[in-house]
């Protein structure tokens, strides 16, 4: 796991890939999430403005670190999921090793819509929850995660 000195020399998916061990396949998806955010950027606020011009570093990267935090855990919560972070690059990791179980939980619509689109064109599969996360449904829905 890189630390945190480290990921900040993350400029783009070559430096990316140089750092953490990933398939081509992940880089690509990795890569087409990247390029959609700032697409989507225009229409709904999934970031700071001021963050896209560091994406690889400042949020994939920095997303990624978790994975390896913890390497037992079956089901992973993301709460708040806004434009999928950390959520989506967990998401990605884990269908590199043919895993899932990943929920993301967002109450805007627009930002829900965003990662479907994200989901769709990489191909991963994680439940997208579009409720708040003191709903009793979404308590139901979601069960227990590790």
């Amino acid at each position: 796991m890189p630390d945190t000195a480290r990921t900040l020399a993350i400029k783009g998916p070559e430096d990316f890939a140089a750092q953490f061990p990933v398939s081509r396949e992940t880089l690509e998806r990795l890569k087409t999430y990247a390029a959609l955010l700032p697409q989507w950027q225009k229409a709904v606020n999934l970031v700071a403005r001021s963050t896209i011009d560091n994406l690889w570093d400042r949020h994939i990267a920095d997303s990624a670190q978790l994975f390896d935090l913890a390497p037992e855990a079956r089901t992973w919560l993301d709460i708040g999921s806004g434009a999928g972070f950390p959520g989506l690059v967990i998401a990605i990791l884990r269908a590199q090793h043919g895993q899932g179980g990943v929920t993301l939980i967002e109450s805007d619509r627009r930002k829900c819509a965003f990662m479907k689109e994200v989901c769709r064109q990489t191909g991963i599969a994680v439940d997208i929850v579009e409720e708040r996360i003191e709903s009793s449904a979404t308590h139901d829905r979601v069960g227990s995660v590790d």
